[in-house]
């Protein structure tokens, strides 16, 4: 059976200075990469809309949207991706700032190619479970999206461990019914057990969603 390779890391360059860009790209071309060049945070988080990069090398300081405001705009569900900045040296101060909100790491300008793979090699290592479990849980809010408003009601309350006469009584609907959304419900979500439905509602839900050791019998 052949085994499918895994493509290349892709690596968001984003820097004002095209020859920048561009010695970065080549260079990183050379080690193994993919690189996708950006010329500014706005261009970058326009992108992010269709592209998912697994390293992000931040330029500091640009004109419009600097580095800092950028990774600040990076959306939640995506905040998993390694964000390495480019600094000079009077930007260190700037540089532990952001850090604080969130970056991998920083290069100073500046840099070997050899410092700029081993850092970002480092940062992909560091973030793989946290992008795995982002993975997961965009995987389960589509599909807790898919269902009604009554299907995930129901479908919850069933995981919460209550009876379906419970939960018929608590919607003040027939039991019937509950077994009908509880059906769908758990259809549509592509599972063959009550079980493994609560483990996509506590993904979804993060800390907080139904626990799925007190799920009883449906009647």
């Amino acid at each position: 059976m052949l085994e499918l390779e895994m493509p290349a890391p892709l690596i968001a360059v984003v820097d004002d200075q095209r020859d920048v860009r561009t010695t970065v790209r080549r260079g990183l071309e050379r080690h193994g990469y993919r690189v996708h060049p950006f010329i500014d945070g706005t261009d970058l988080l326009e992108a992010l809309d269709y592209l998912r990069p697994d390293c992000i090398l931040l330029d500091m300081r640009m004109p419009g949207l600097d580095g800092l405001s950028t990774i600040a705009k990076i959306p939640p569900h995506l905040r998993h991706i390694p964000v390495i900045f480019f600094t000079s040296h009077g930007d260190i101060p700037l540089a532990v700032e952001a850090m604080k909100n969130g970056a991998a790491d920083f290069i100073g300008k500046p840099a070997t190619f050899e410092t700029i793979v081993r850092k970002i090699e480092a940062g992909l290592v560091s973030r793989r479970p946290s992008a795995e479990k982002s993975r997961s849980v965009v995987k389960a809010r589509e599909l807790i999206s898919e269902l009604t408003k009554r299907e995930n009601e129901v479908i919850r309350m069933a995981c919460a461990g209550m009876r379906n006469k419970e939960i018929a009584a608590r919607l003040d609907i027939g039991a019937r019914t509950v077994e009908f959304h509880r059906f769908q419900a758990i259809q549509k979500l592509g599972e063959s057990s009550l079980l493994k439905v609560a483990k996509i509602i506590e993904a979804a839900d993060g800390e907080g969603g139904c626990d799925a050791s007190i799920i009883q019998g449906g009647r």
